[in-house]
């Protein structure tokens, strides 16, 4: 009974302190964004006018929904683009963002550095440094369609994207899978750029993983892939499911992906803050219902030690 006390203090305890850590976030939620919310749920449903007292709200009903879905050329088709580059990206950046953190996970030198090279692009993609290296004249070169895209500038150094795809092919494999790969590859900038925060999360989950449980799968005489598949995965499937969620939300949420483009364009430039206000809940309740239907995939999938 004390063991069984000790416990369910202990966890009680570490409940206070999640909500010890939570709490800046949900007072600054509540204190300043909350508000904010609230009026671009108003704007919505009007259209909104500035007038020599401010703005002014002429009720619109759900003209700017209509409006989002069957007059703006863009909004449906890039929101369905967009879904379509994160499905195929997000699995990619979780499987490199694993292979990266077993890596660093092992005892080696320079351990430090390399986790802190691999973080970089997470500082570089905040602030003041994006801004400064958006506007990078190299930076942009290298974007081009003939540089990173194609596999062209690394084709003097007997590297070419289409080399591997002749290969891939020559090997019959499915065209659909050729083309996956291919986009893989020629994306493998942005995958590494947007894996620092994953990486981080497979790491401190692996470092939870005790190494007597390995020990004891050793000396079973389990190879280094069985405990990989037995012990591994399923010891950090939560931060699996953590880091699945974060992807997509980040893919969804980047300040250049194009549906955000559109939105800031008819807001501030053709100043129709109702349509754009209606064309953000509707991005917002797309996020939120692809979100939801991953945590039920994923929840299947995941093992709780404690619940276990």
């Amino acid at each position: 009974m004390k063991k069984e006390k000790r416990i369910r203090s202990l966890k009680e305890r570490n409940g206070r302190y999640g909500y010890f850590f939570v709490a800046p976030f949900a007072l600054g939620f509540i204190l300043i964004y909350l508000s904010v919310i609230a009026d671009s749920f108003i704007f919505s449903f009007n259209e909104v006018s500035m007038g020599q007292n401010g703005y002014e709200l002429s009720f619109a009903g759900l003209s700017g929904y209509r409006y989002a879905l069957f007059t703006d050329p863009d909004f449906v088709q890039d929101t369905v683009s967009l879904i379509g580059t994160l499905l195929l990206q997000s699995p990619a950046i979780i499987i490199f963002s694993l292979f990266i953190a077993v890596i660093l996970n092992q005892n080696m030198r320079g351990q430090g550095v390399f986790r802190a090279i691999f973080f970089l692009p997470v500082i570089m993609a905040t602030g003041v440094v994006l801004k400064a290296d958006m506007s990078n004249a190299m930076l942009e070169s290298m974007e081009g369609a003939s540089g990173i895209e194609t596999g062209a500038a690394a084709a003097a150094g007997g590297f070419d994207i289409s080399n591997i795809q002749s290969m891939l092919e020559g090997m019959y494999i499915n065209s659909d899978v050729v083309d996956y790969i291919v986009n893989l590859v020629n994306n493998i900038y942005s995958i590494v750029n947007y894996s620092g925060v994953q990486i981080i999360l497979f790491i401190s989950g692996l470092q939870g993983i005790s190494p007597s449980v390995y020990e004891a799968a050793n000396v079973e005489g389990a190879s280094g892939w069985d405990s990989f598949w037995k012990i591994t995965v399923p010891m950090i499937s939560p931060v699996i499911m953590v880091n699945v969620i974060y992807t997509v939300i980040d893919g969804f949420t980047r300040s250049n992906n194009t549906i955000m483009t559109l939105i800031d364009n008819i807001a501030f430039n053709r100043m129709n803050y109702g349509a754009s206000s209606a064309m953000a809940w509707l991005y917002f309740a797309v996020v939120i219902a692809i979100i939801a239907i991953i945590a039920l995939i994923c929840n299947r999938f995941v093992f709780y030690q404690e619940r276990d």
